[in-house]
């Protein structure tokens, strides 16, 4: 079993990786991925797959601790990625990117410097 600076660790590089990847990108042209680059826009969608799967065997503790993140959300867009990828709506998925990926990543930065700083 993973170890919980591991899943973190998975999930803070899927969403640096999907941050990296909308770089420099607007609404308009993250939403022609899927025509324009295609490995970005399958990079993207398994980033968020790898977040969803690591967000379902998170402890709960943990999860409480950041009650303004939809952990919820994400481990059902890791559903729909990898089940219902012919429903996914990019034009739902770009405030995900923009406003809820910096917020999570923040919420795992501090679960890991609590991990780091040792048991309480």
């Amino acid at each position: 079993m993973r170890e919980l600076a591991a899943r973190l660790g998975d999930i803070r590089c899927a969403a640096a990786d999907i941050l990296a990847f909308v770089r420099g990108l607007d609404e308009a042209a993250f939403l022609a991925l899927p025509e324009t680059d295609r490995k970005a826009y399958r990079a993207i969608k398994n980033g968020f797959a790898e977040i969803g799967e690591a967000i379902k065997r998170l402890p709960p503790e943990a999860l409480a601790r950041h009650r303004g993140i939809d952990w919820h959300g994400f481990a059902g867009l890791r559903d729909m990625v990898s089940h219902q990828y012919f429903g996914l709506e990019l034009p739902r998925l770009w405030p995900t990117i923009r406003e809820e990926l910096p917020a999570l990543l923040t919420a795992v930065d501090a679960e890991l410097a609590r991990l780091a700083s040792g048991p309480r």
